[in-house]
């Protein structure tokens, strides 16, 4: 296994970045060849690449299945573009970081092995940008996706950890962000009737996380759109012990291997 830490000028976001990557050779596991399928994973709200890469054994899972993985750091931007601010996350991680990796790593080009995931607001942005870039990404992978926390009248849901100026300042005012590419109810609905190829997506969520509510309706939604969606529950909550307990099936979903 090799671990690199990137660093390069995003165009897209007029700053430094630092991805953390994982490539699976070099690990006496099994015979794997470039180039490799990969996995662009986004971490949750206040967290970043290198802490979700430490508190999560990708490394361990990028070698039993071999897909190298990605990791950025998100800045609270919930992977949306902020056109004010020249802060365009969402054309960063669903376009540029896309291209610039695969334009110095021996990543595989091809939509069937590119892969967008995350955890929390990591969830949600997967769920858009996978959405909104369906030409890149064949698969979606929602760990806890932060899902429900935009309403009608912008005021935060109970409990939110996000600040309603946060909120608005990202997801913009509910007329801003209904039927936008930010609007995944919207969008999912959209890919579902379009010409558009829809990513499969796994949907993970622990039975005590306050997520969980917001998580069935959107199972229920794609239930309703006879959409592909691979659902995984266990006892748990919104925290990395529940989300190292669903990298497993999550990596066996990507990948279409029961036992790696």
């Amino acid at each position: 296994m090799a671990n690199l830490h990137m660093n390069f000028r995003s165009d897209c976001i007029s700053r430094s970045v630092y991805p953390v990557v994982f490539l699976p050779d070099l690990n006496l596991w099994r015979d794997i060849e470039p180039p490799y399928p990969t996995l662009y994973f986004l971490p949750g709200y206040s967290g970043g690449g290198l802490e979700t890469a430490m508190f999560s054994n990708f490394a361990l899972f990028s070698m039993r299945y071999g897909v190298a993985v990605v990791l950025v750091d998100g800045e609270n931007s919930f992977y949306t573009d902020d056109e004010q601010r020249g802060a365009m996350f969402s054309q960063y991680v669903g376009e540029e970081l896309v291209e610039v990796t695969r334009s110095v790593l021996p990543l595989s080009r091809r939509r069937e092995d590119t892969f967008i995931g995350g955890i929390s607001m990591g969830g949600y942005g997967a769920l858009i940008n996978g959405l909104r870039f369906s030409e890149s990404f064949s698969k979606i992978a929602m760990l806890s996706p932060a899902l429900g926390f935009k309403t009608r009248d912008d005021n935060p849901r109970p409990n939110s950890p996000v600040p309603k100026g946060e909120l608005i300042a990202t997801l913009g005012t509910w007329k801003e962000y209904y039927h936008s590419y930010k609007d995944y109810q919207y969008a999912v609905e959209r890919a579902a009737v379009s010409s558009q190829t829809m990513p499969d997506m796994f949907l993970a969520c622990g039975r005590a996380d306050s997520l969980m509510t917001s998580a069935r309706a959107f199972a229920a939604q794609m239930d309703q759109l006879h959409a592909p969606l691979t659902w995984y529950e266990q006892d748990g909550g919104h925290d990395h012990t529940f989300w190292k307990q669903a990298l497993d099936p999550m990596f066996r979903f990507l990948t279409g291997k029961e036992d790696a």
